[in-house]
């Protein structure tokens, strides 16, 4: 059973998720063809057992696409379709092939996505017949674009759950006082609205005696803008193994992104048991956020943010050791090996 995985960035869940696949069909060879390693991001990989990686941006069009052909393989997983040289692999690809497009838009109803809509008959499935997405947002826009509902898999983006999962369970069986101290993990750019989530932390920690305090973790082009406060710490880009320590003294996660399809460390901040607060704009709360572990935003809104923040810091350990179970629990409900079954589902078809 051979699979390629045709990736523009690389994450460090990806690596859990592929693993888990190979554990249960040790029989198994990966392909990950991939762009070069974000610099804001720089999650290390290398090649392991049954996984080989390559990076495009190291050889030319014509022998990568041998190198596909020499590796043969059942099925195919392509990150959109933005890449007009991996579209030409998997279309040279043979028809028994299982060819399968990654998708994590929602559907917005845009303009652009309406014109997708109508001449993806024409070209999109002509390559793909398969879709997997993150979740229910994104099923509704694979199946806009002609998909059938058989055809469209769930659960394209599970956090590495044996990891994140071990996290969650060392906390929960070590209950202490509860951890006053909030943690972000985003990049530094316009779209995860940073700012905004400092001047609200900063407003609602004031109104309760300054007793918490802020972890961010994170590097990008807004990063020598960042605020400095106190109780606010920038701490960097950090390895998942380095995250650890910090991810088990934490309290609350936040992310308060202007836009974000799904977003991975909301499922593994959920495995970590750590209630949330998560603007209106990120799509794994449709899976992962109720109002049993944590509250929802509306992006942008300081305010809105800063009442929420007030809210969690009112509560006593008893209601945030609940809300942990919550997420841990809700964390649960999807996992690498569901990932690795339907991966296996779809090369049976």
């Amino acid at each position: 059973m051979r699979v390629l995985i045709l990736y523009t960035e690389l994450a460090g869940y990806v690596l859990g998720n592929i693993s888990s696949f190979l554990k249960s069909y040790n029989t198994a060879e990966v392909l990950i063809i991939h762009y070069p390693v974000n610099p804001e991001a720089p999650f290390n990989f290398s090649d392991l057992y049954g996984i080989k990686f390559v990076d495009k941006s190291q050889i030319n069009d014509e022998t990568l696409i041998k190198l596909v052909n020499d590796f043969n393989p059942n099925a195919v997983l392509c990150s959109g379709w933005a890449d007009k040289t991996y579209l030409r692999i998997v279309g040279g690809l043979p028809q028994k092939t299982k060819r399968v497009i990654c998708l994590d838009n929602q559907w917005k109803a845009s303009l652009k996505q309406y014109i997708l809509v109508l001449i993806a008959p024409f070209w999109l499935l002509k390559i793909f017949k398969y879709a997997w997405v993150p979740g229910e947002p994104q099923k509704q826009y694979a199946m806009k674009l002609g998909f059938k509902a058989t055809n469209v898999f769930t659960g394209l983006y599970p956090a590495d759950s044996e990891f994140y999962g071990h996290i969650g369970r060392l906390k929960l069986s070590n209950k202490k006082a509860y951890p006053k101290q909030m943690i972000s993990i985003a990049r530094y750019i316009a779209q995860k609205d940073l700012p905004t989530l400092w001047h609200a932390f900063i407003a609602a920690n004031n109104d309760t005696g300054n007793q918490w305090t802020l972890n961010c973790f994170g590097f990008g082009e807004l990063f020598e803008s960042r605020i400095i406060d106190p109780y606010i710490h920038h701490l960097g880009f950090k390895q998942p193994r380095e995250l650890e320590k910090y991810i088990i003294d934490a309290g609350v996660y936040v992310l308060p992104s202007i836009y974000e399809p799904w977003g991975v460390a909301v499922h593994e901040m959920a495995l970590s048991a750590l209630p949330m607060v998560l603007s209106d704009k990120v799509g794994a709360a449709s899976m992962f956020l109720s109002n049993k572990n944590g509250f929802a935003f509306q992006a942008a809104d300081v305010k809105a943010l800063e009442k929420v923040l007030y809210k969690f810091m009112q509560m006593d350990d008893e209601q945030l050791w609940t809300m942990a179970e919550a997420s841990y629990n809700s964390g649960l409900t999807l996992t690498s090996n569901d990932w690795s079954l339907t991966l296996k589902t779809i090369i049976d078809k």
